[in-house]
């Protein structure tokens, strides 16, 4: 693992022209908030963490909002400690992939390794928890991904930084590595094992997902993001309905102080549940913007 912050990405969270269009006036991954006392609007934007910076560029308007606001709220503040600060979570510490695993299946998922990259023994991962060896794997299985160099939720951060602006995480790294791995071991072992055994279908999923964002389909993404197994119910009910919910108790007074453009997963934005129909219940105006 060169980078622990692709493996933050990779979690959470493309053959298609970048400047793909859709008619329907939701069907837009940019939305303006404003009412209930705001004096300047806020900007929503939602992000899909496999992209590249590349496609927020080609969106005249969305550059154009960026400029217009005081700061950049993201879901982490990403800096040069983020790193550090998720380590420890990684770890297993009084257990091992070879003791976790029935040797069986520690066989099946050596096997699977392999026979994606042969330099990579699952020996020397043996304390890593199988959460982080699940992101492993979905990495080989996809390695276009590792391609990204420059993704579209730190270039908003970066540009905050370069131009002056306030920048704001609405959670910490701790928290999201507690979140992502620190689940139980067992259920962790059975997500990678059913990763392994549905290889296929997982990465046909990540392309329809791909699809989905780039036209910026919404009514496409909240079905996508409503479709849960039994497995992981409980995971996405905490990874997006009570982080929105948090969310949606931050920004009001975050907005309040200065006018903001607020860039986190897209699967935070949709559903009855999301942070559209959230901030509206709040008593927001939501207009979607055109993206060119």
């Amino acid at each position: 693992m060169k980078n622990i912050k692709l493996l933050l990405v990779a979690i959470l969270g493309f053959g298609l022209s970048l400047n793909a269009q859709t008619k329907k006036a939701t069907n837009t991954l940019l939305w303006e908030i404003s009412g209930n006392g705001l004096k300047k609007p806020s900007y929503l934007f939602g992000t899909h963490h496999f992209t590249s910076r590349k496609f927020a560029d080609t969106m005249r308007v969305l550059q154009e909002k960026l400029k217009s606001v005081d700061g950049v709220v993201g879901e982490i503040v990403m800096d040069s400690t983020v790193q550090g600060r998720m380590a420890p979570f990684l770890m297993m510490k009084n257990n091992t992939l070879d003791s976790l695993f029935t040797p069986a299946e520690y066989k099946e998922v050596d096997d699977y390794i392999k026979a994606k990259n042969p330099d990579i023994d699952l020996k020397a991962l043996n304390t890593l928890k199988p959460a982080l060896v699940s992101i492993m794997i979905m990495l080989l299985d996809n390695p276009e991904i590792k391609e990204i160099t420059d993704g579209i939720d730190d270039s908003f951060q970066k540009y905050a930084k370069s131009n002056a602006k306030s920048l704001y995480g609405l959670e910490t790294a701790e928290y999201q590595g507690a979140l992502l791995f620190d689940s139980d071991l067992q259920k962790q072992k059975n997500a990678l094992l059913k990763s392994i055994r549905e290889s296929d279908k997982n990465k046909l999923k990540i392309k329809e997902l791909t699809t989905y964002y780039l036209t910026q389909d919404m009514d496409k993404l909240t079905d996508f993001f409503k479709t849960q197994d039994e497995e992981t119910k409980e995971f996405m009910t905490e990874m997006l309905k009570n982080r929105n919910n948090r969310w949606l108790d931050q920004l009001p007074a975050l907005m309040g102080k200065e006018s903001l453009f607020i860039v986190v997963g897209a699967g935070h934005l949709v559903g009855d549940e999301g942070l559209i129909k959230g901030l509206q219940a709040k008593g927001y105006t939501l207009k979607p913007i055109a993206t060119n």
